[in-house]
């Protein structure tokens, strides 16, 4: 189970990443106990894939992401006031993000032959740009706070069998696929299910009429984010959070 912070902690949490490239050495301190005690009980499953000591995996994220130690000094921080995240599931979530980048970057560099040099373009374009989460998000007038808070209201209210298939089948490779799921919790007619839920579907190339679905209901609906080609960054960062919350329900 993930901790949880307190009042006091979040609003110090948010004061000091929005301006977490001009902080005093013990500003930093702060930030460093804040997120490090937040992700004590975090551990997605890319930890063992990387097979890192996680201390070390926790140290670079916050040098890296948080704290942004190797980041321009003179380059203003415009996005931080629509990402600070506030909860130790957001941390968590970036934490898994930075994890995820980590891994494709890992499994980049191993197709490649030794002595092979590889740019930072080439190695950007492998595993994404790394902005912040809420970059897409923000033209919708949202946060990545406020699609965490929606996702687990989302996932609160669903019928119990569509949480199950949720919560162990949404961007997981879990067991048996679906109908593994289905089996181990005894869900009758768990396709049907699964299709009018909005989990059957390629969510890189989501149709108008994914919005039937209750996942594209609540996107569009309860998001504010039309189901359309032009907005599949901002849909694919809240499939992100939603599955970041999914897995810790």
């Amino acid at each position: 189970m993930i901790e949880t912070l307190s009042s006091a902690e979040s609003v110090e949490l948010v004061r000091l990443w929005r301006r977490r490239q001009t902080l005093s050495s013990n500003d930093m301190g702060t930030m460093y106990r804040i997120v490090g005690d937040a992700l004590v009980a975090c551990n997605p499953p890319e930890l063992q894939v990387l097979g890192e000591g996680r201390q070390e995996l926790v140290a670079q994220f916050i040098y890296v992401k948080v704290l942004r130690l190797d980041a321009d000094p003179d380059e203003a921080d415009e996005r931080a006031s629509h990402s600070a995240p506030s909860s130790a599931f957001a941390l968590c979530a970036y934490f898994r993000r930075y994890l995820i980048d980590c891994t494709r970057a890992s499994s980049f560099r191993r197709k490649l032959s030794i002595g092979d040099q590889v740019t930072e373009a080439q190695l950007e374009d492998a595993i994404g740009s790394g902005d912040d989460p809420g970059d897409c998000l923000a033209e919708h007038g949202l946060s990545a706070g406020a699609v965490q808070q929606a996702a687990r209201a989302f996932i609160a209210e669903l019928p119990e069998p569509e949480r199950i298939l949720l919560c162990e089948g949404f961007g997981k490779e879990a067991e048996g696929g679906l109908s593994g799921i289905a089996s181990r919790h005894a869900i009758a007619s768990y396709h049907y299910r699964a299709g009018r839920l909005g989990l059957v579907h390629k969510r890189e190339g989501l149709t108008a009429d994914y919005a039937k679905t209750r996942l594209g209901g609540w996107i569009q609906q309860t998001l504010g984010i039309a189901i359309e080609p032009d907005n599949m960054a901002a849909i694919l960062q809240v499939f992100k959070i939603l599955g970041a919350e999914a897995s810790y329900a």
